[in-house]
């Protein structure tokens, strides 16, 4: 697991890992720069570009027993594992997520 990032909660160890665009290749990524990028999602990037603050209507979160994901409803995605699992073995993830590519 070089390269990754774990957190221990309650014993159960968390991934973290984002997406930017249609590829459907997943980064690990630190639990802040997750945490960053899904607040960002909460927005509307239109009308971020302009200084204003608005809900991202398109924004979708789903959850499996496999972990839990994000997108912006565009290109971005974020994804917690659980277990320490790698994205490509989550499979209902990568179904809800990138259209079901897997990564």
């Amino acid at each position: 697991m070089d390269g990754t990032h774990r957190v221990l909660v309650m014993g159960t160890p968390l991934r973290f890992f984002l997406s930017f665009g249609e590829d459907g290749s997943w980064s690990p990524v630190t639990d802040v720069e997750f945490h960053d990028a899904y607040q960002e999602s909460m927005f509307d990037p239109e009308a971020l570009r302009s200084d204003v603050l608005c809900p991202n209507r398109h924004r979708v979160e789903y959850e499996t027993v496999e972990g839990w994901c994000w997108s912006d409803g565009r290109a971005a995605y974020g994804l917690i594992t659980l277990d320490g699992r790698a994205p490509q073995s989550c499979a209902g993830l990568q179904v809800l997520t990138h259209g079901g590519v897997a990564a």
